[in-house]
């Protein structure tokens, strides 16, 4: 990837058929600024080039899976920037969704904002047990605007995701378990391995039709696979409007400066 060492942010590792991609700034729980997004695609234009890679694991390093965008970088935006991330990160989410190879979120810690956007765009979901999940962006006055809006109703109905969302509500494994988000849950010691163990085995099997079954789902949670109908366009036209309000800037500055937000509905 075209960056110094100091610079990466995410690591990709391959070998027997897998490639390990993992986010790698635990000291800022791996929340993904405009470097974490290139990379993660740079990783996974490598991985699409390999033909000895059959499958895909995403993963995180220390505490977080990823607890969602910098908020310090959108504090420091304009409109105009702040759109061109959002529809970056969006494009992000639709690649992993519609990657011809079977991609695995590994979560090894929480996973809010658009790390469970990431993560809702997988296609199985092996969570630690202390695993969390949930969208927290009306917190600052905004909504998700990777997708979360759209996929996540998916898995737990309208009511359940307006109720998560407006509340900024969190998931345990558990309930993600139920919820049908995730596959499977084991301990923490225990994810590598188990994502690996299942990443190999996918990978063994027929790519061709691992990729068509692939497809073949997708047409059965979304209208036009790779295309996602008007809701994810108003989805981010939503986000603009917020993020260019009073409140939406309010809430930035109030998470960035770690004190209550004050809104005014304006």
């Amino acid at each position: 990837m075209s960056t110094t060492l100091e610079e990466i942010l995410v690591a990709l590792e391959t070998g027997d058929g897998v490639a390990t991609i993992t986010l790698d700034r635990p000291q800022k729980f791996n929340a993904l600024n405009s470097t974490m997004v290139q990379q993660l695609n740079e990783a996974l234009d490598t991985v699409a080039e390999d033909p000895d890679v059959r499958a895909v694991v995403v993963t995180g390093t220390g505490k977080a899976f990823a607890a969602g965008a910098d908020i310090a970088q959108y504090e420091k935006a304009d409109a105009a920037q702040f759109a061109a991330f959002t529809r970056t990160c969006n494009d992000l989410c639709d690649r992993i969704d519609t990657f011809e190879k079977p991609v695995i979120a590994a979560v090894n810690g929480v996973a809010l904002g658009g790390g469970f956007e990431i993560v809702l765009a997988c296609d199985i979901v092996i969570a630690a047990e202390s695993a969390s999940f949930g969208l927290p962006e009306v917190s600052l006055g905004l909504l998700p605007g990777w997708g979360g809006t759209q996929r996540l109703p998916q898995f737990v109905g309208p009511n359940r995701a307006r109720h998560l969302i407006m509340t900024a509500g969190r998931l345990s494994a558990a309930e993600a378990t139920q919820s049908g988000i995730v596959s499977q849950i084991c301990a923490l010691d225990d994810l590598t391995e188990t994502a690996r163990t299942l990443a190999t085995d996918i990978a063994g099997r027929a790519p061709l039709a691992v990729a068509a079954i692939k497809k073949a789902v997708g047409y059965a949670t979304a209208a036009v696979p790779g295309n996602r109908g008007p809701g994810y366009a108003l989805e981010q036209s939503l986000l603009f409007d917020l993020f260019a309000s009073e409140d939406g800037r309010e809430g930035i500055a109030a998470f960035v400066q770690k004190r209550p937000a004050r809104f005014t509905g304006r």
